[in-house]
């Protein structure tokens, strides 16, 4: 079985996957109280599920970017959790994510905060570019150079996301990081 993560925006959401299959999945709105919210949130799927921690083979957590609060404590809970049950651990950004639960081949994926947007570009599921954050000014220059790309939608399929972390390789649970704007700055050398 593997449990899924998602606490990168103002929705906590808990999935149970059981052969990369959903068997139960539970999101809450939680304005800002996610430390409050996460970890009863898994502590009901699983009793819904009928299950126990010790059932789970796997965590799957979105490690950011987004809310950086909400990214942290996700992150934080799926380390602890695969670390102390020891299992894998698999990480995908939101970015990916999103990516992946949509079907439009041209697409930009944006997550949005208050100062600007996280911004992944992709095509047939593949990053065109480097994740990166813009301003709300500089993305709207931005967007010009990729007309015929749809926006889409922020939403996540859990099992499209299970399926493509298949083949990806195990983490170790004390290498799993969330990513936050400075990290994505490093990352494209800024």
């Amino acid at each position: 079985m593997i449990l899924f993560i998602s606490t990168y925006n103002e929705k906590v959401i808990i999935g149970i996957l059981n052969n990369n299959k959903l068997i139960l999945k539970k999101e809450v709105t939680s304005h800002k109280s996610h430390s409050l919210t996460l970890v009863p949130t898994i502590e009901e799927v699983i009793k819904d599920a009928r299950i126990t921690l010790k059932d789970f083979k796997e965590i799957v957590v979105v490690n950011g970017p987004g809310s950086f609060t909400g990214v942290r404590l996700g992150v934080t809970v799926a380390k602890t959790l695969a670390y102390t049950l020891n299992i894998s651990i698999k990480t995908i950004t939101s970015i990916e994510a999103i990516s992946l639960s949509n079907n439009n081949p041209k697409k930009i994926v944006i997550v949005p905060d208050n100062k600007g947007k996280y911004i992944g570009v992709f095509k047939d599921n593949k990053l065109v570019d480097k994740i990166i954050y813009l301003s709300n000014t500089e993305y709207d220059e931005y967007i010009k150079d990729y007309p015929d790309y749809q926006m889409a939608k922020e939403y996540l399929d859990i099992e499209k996301i299970t399926i493509y972390l298949k083949n990806i390789n195990n983490i170790n649970p004390h290498s799993v990081n969330p990513i936050y704007i400075k990290t994505i700055e490093v990352l494209n050398g800024k």
